[in-house]
């Protein structure tokens, strides 16, 4: 999930640079909603089956797997919407406006490093300040 809110940021400011319709922008917005759908609905039934099921069960793994699955194909998807709405003109005009302005550059490669750190630890940061904060009391 986090990986698809990292990625849903960036397209959405890449999108909202570009001069889209308002029928390209709900596409995007569509395809955004569906993968976070899916990914909500796999996270929810992945711990509905590890509540249910506390042993290792073949059932289990293959209603995981194909829920992942689901998942996947919904990113396929909402890549490929992206494809096709995104990838143009004014956005390579856009990247190289951004790679040939440092301060621009400086920004992007921050907001990088910003969404490299939330996706591998920002949560569990997040989660061990709130212990700490919780054990204060």
């Amino acid at each position: 999930m986090r990986i698809h809110v990292v990625m849903c940021v960036y397209v959405l400011f890449f999108a909202s640079q570009l001069s889209l319709s308002r029928g390209e922008m709900a596409a995007l917005v569509l395809a955004i909603s569906g993968v976070m759908t899916a990914e909500a609905l796999n996270t929810a039934l992945e711990k509905f089956c590890d509540f249910t099921q506390k042993s290792r069960n073949r059932y289990i793994g293959l209603v995981k797997d194909l829920a992942a699955g689901a998942v996947l194909l919904s990113a396929i998807g909402a890549l490929l919407v992206g494809v096709i709405v995104l990838f143009r003109t004014e956005l390579w005009q856009l990247l190289w406006d951004i790679l040939t302005n440092p301060l621009r550059l400086t920004v992007l490669l921050f907001s990088l490093g910003v969404g490299v750190w939330f996706i591998f630890w920002g949560p569990a940061w997040v989660e061990e300040q709130l212990d700490r904060f919780r054990r204060r009391k």
